[in-house]
């Protein structure tokens, strides 16, 4: 039963990880992006949503009414990753133009401008996500 918590959260701060790989180095490796960023290849929140679908699905039965609620909050998850959230990223770059206009020394009042993922960041999030959770399934049932 912890294994359906345990394993996602496993799977998303390893997606977590591997995002700091692949963007950060040798740009700026920072350990605050860990827990603080939104956007970038893979997608942590999709590895994490399909984790947990994935894991409902194999302990309760891809026919069981636990996986149908998983993968519905799987979808809408993706959706506001790829959707929403990306607009807002998108928003932001135009808010943050406008504010260094009219408060160029004052760089507090900047806006985060990447919080959405693009497609590809997705789709590897989801097959992150399943390759992973199989894993850590597999080595959870070796022990």
């Amino acid at each position: 039963m912890y294994s359906l918590i345990i394993i996602p959260i496993l799977v998303a701060i390893v997606t977590q990880i591997i995002k700091l790989i692949t963007d950060r180095v040798p740009n700026n490796l920072n350990w605050q992006h860990l827990f603080n960023d939104y956007g970038g290849m893979p997608s942590s929140h999709t590895a994490l949503v399909s984790s947990l679908a994935l894991m409902a699905g194999l302990i309760y039965g891809f026919d069981s009414g636990y996986f149908a609620i998983a993968f519905i909050f799987m979808l809408v998850v993706i959706r506001d990753a790829v959707g929403f959230r990306r607009e807002i990223g998108k928003n932001a770059i135009l808010t943050n133009m406008i504010a260094q206009e009219i408060w160029p020394e004052n760089p507090e009042v900047l806006l985060q401008e990447r919080i959405g993922h693009t497609r590809n960041e997705v789709i590897v999030g989801l097959i992150v996500g399943v390759i992973l959770t199989i894993i850590f399934y597999g080595l959870m049932r070796l022990i």
